[in-house]
């Protein structure tokens, strides 16, 4: 069966990464960590493309926290473990929540998913304009464009936690600057088992436009680090300029 991106497949999601050994609480403490740093006293964050709102679960003991992602199953996910945090429903090109935070994060390469160095500034804009003055801004990049190596790769993982059993492969290459990913999941429950597809697509943005979105948001990078995740860089930054 298709799926839509984080779709169906939204059940499996803390799963399959549970199985993958992703450290959530030690990457919210590096955040906390990193935020307090370059803005001592923050207090309120707000996570774009937040998923199941496995990062909010813990930045939540340091901050009053806030959502926003496109896929309304991976907002129900992260409602069933974050109750009466605002989850929002929007494109992170154009949300507009009506109040700003001290930190703004866009986490686990979300970013990769804007088509355009058109759509990387948009979402970057509206995400900083987010911010309050001085605020942070943490973002993970894509793969970096040198890194990717074709052609390609196939990768399979698999897990079991709460009565949910999955398995995932994943195909991918390249199609000039589009990466595609082609997922297949197998999702299995005491009532039946699935078999569920989606194709995903992200581009290989330069550390050079990353740069430019910040620095056309009013943002000045503060600096650049290691991504949780190989081959790929987090971005960190200050709003100083406000549009």
């Amino acid at each position: 069966m298709d799926d839509v991106s984080f779709g169906r497949s939204s059940v499996a999601y803390d799963v399959l990464y549970a199985a993958a050994g992703k450290d959530y609480a030690a990457e919210a403490a590096d955040l906390h960590r990193l935020i307090q740093e370059l803005r001592p006293g923050s207090r309120t964050l707000l996570d774009v493309a937040c998923g199941t709102g496995t990062h909010l679960r813990y930045l939540a003991d340091n901050y009053d926290v806030a959502g926003v992602d496109r896929s309304p199953q991976m907002l129900a996910e992260a409602a069933a473990f974050l109750p009466g945090t605002p989850l929002v429903e929007a494109d992170m090109r154009s949300f507009e929540l009506g109040c700003r935070f001290d930190a703004v994060t866009c986490l686990f390469s979300a970013i990769g998913y804007m088509s355009s160095t058109d759509d990387l500034a948009e979402a970057v804009r509206t995400m900083a304009r987010h911010l309050n003055d001085r605020g942070v801004f943490v973002i993970d990049g894509w793969v970096r464009p040198e890194s990717w190596r074709d052609p390609g790769s196939v990768q399979a993982l698999s897990g079991h936690q709460r009565g949910t059993a999955a398995a995932r492969l994943i195909r991918s290459y390249r199609v000039d600057r589009r990466t595609i990913l082609e997922l297949h999941f197998l999702i299995g429950t005491t009532t039946g088992v699935e078999h569920l597809t989606e194709t995903h697509t992200l581009t290989l943005f330069s550390d050079d436009e990353y740069r430019a979105a910040l620095e056309g948001a009013g943002l000045t990078v503060a600096d650049v680090v290691a991504s949780p995740h190989a081959d790929r860089d987090r971005y960190l930054a200050v709003l100083t300029r406000r549009l």
